[in-house]
């Protein structure tokens, strides 16, 4: 098709480029093409010559030509969509993405993230929810090579996981960065449900004279826990393999910052938390909770747990992190604890 362009020299056509794509005039059918030493960009209409100069900041005259040409179509790069004709929904942890495997569409929907997410080397279906003592999953390979086992990197660090040996979401990397843009240089930070370490190693590797107690029950989850803290090159953060209720009573009042991420049962966990806090340290508590009682139930208990310690509480947020299930959400309650 043939269209007012503007001929620009190879060497400014990157920033002209730019420059009128934020104008909003560059034609968004046709493709750029090359023209001995130049590049000629498609517009929607011819430009004013003192107009073009103001928005590129350049004399017209002297680095940039408005013309004609022919320009091919620009071609539409197909998406997943457009082949299944649907959009699906999947997890990916490194280059594992994870689907339902009862999905009656899971084969085409492996298929189909093979193709188009060339990063992606296996496709699991998930076969059992998150269950068990450890918080696990099982799985089974639908596409790509027969492993769970990747590398998830993450806010400038790298976590060796094993999706059917410890839990882990990619999805809440955000939230792991919010937590530890709460922690100040220094303070003493206590992970009770750490499973492989994605908050405790990006808390240690990121706020200054940190230092991170990590605990888990799950060995397979420890183990990866101390390969990571290896792998990430942290000296402040300590593994340590216990149930939390156990560890709580070791580290009493110790705590700035207490992370409760175990969000199926980290009620049954209130106490220890509080108890693992000092005076005015900060507890990240995260819950299930129904559309119709987002916090009500979950605060309840926190100051519950509170009084059964013979201390207070006080609200700091309260936020939705993200959606769990129809009508459930994964909530964190934020609070400080006073003695």
């Amino acid at each position: 098709m043939k269209l007012w362009a503007i001929r620009v020299p190879s060497t400014l056509a990157e920033d002209t480029r730019r420059l009128l794509l934020q104008a909003g005039i560059i034609h968004p059918q046709a493709q750029l093409r090359k023209d001995n030493g130049y590049i000629l960009i498609p517009v929607k209409c011819k430009p004013d010559p003192e107009e073009l100069a103001g928005l590129t900041g350049s004399k017209t005259g002297d680095n940039l030509i408005v013309i004609e040409a022919e320009f091919e179509t620009r071609q539409k790069k197909p998406l997943l969509e457009d082949l299944l004709g649907f959009t699906p929904t999947f997890d990916v942890v490194g280059d594992i993405a994870i689907i339902d495997a009862d999905d009656p569409e899971a084969p085409r929907i492996a298929s189909a993230l093979m193709e188009f997410r060339k990063s992606l080397n296996v496709v699991l279906g998930a076969t059992s929810p998150v269950e068990g003592e450890f918080r696990t999953r099982k799985f089974m390979v639908l596409a790509g090579e027969d492993r769970t086992h990747t590398i998830h990197k993450e806010y400038g660090c790298r976590y060796k996981v094993d999706l059917a040996g410890a839990y882990f979401s990619g999805r809440l990397g955000t939230e792991r960065q919010r937590v530890a843009d709460t922690v100040k240089p220094g303070q003493c930070v206590v992970d009770l449900f750490a499973g492989v370490g994605p908050f405790s190693i990006l808390i240690g590797r990121t706020v200054p004279g940190a230092s991170v107690v990590a605990i888990d029950k799950n060995p397979a989850a420890v183990e990866l826990l101390r390969e990571n803290i290896l792998l990430n090159k942290v000296d402040n953060v300590r593994a340590v393999e216990d149930d939390a209720r156990h560890a709580a009573e070791k580290l009493q009042y110790q705590a700035d910052h207490v992370i409760m991420n175990l969000p199926q049962s980290a009620r049954e966990f209130l106490d220890s938390g509080i108890r693992v806090a000092r005076d005015g340290g900060m507890v990240h508590f995260y819950d299930i909770t129904p559309e119709d009682d987002l916090y009500r139930t979950s605060w309840e208990l926190i100051q519950d747990a509170a009084m059964r310690q013979g201390r207070w509480v006080e609200c700091l947020e309260k936020r939705i992190v993200r959606s769990y299930a129809p009508y459930q959400y994964n909530v964190c309650i934020e609070f400080l604890v006073v003695d």
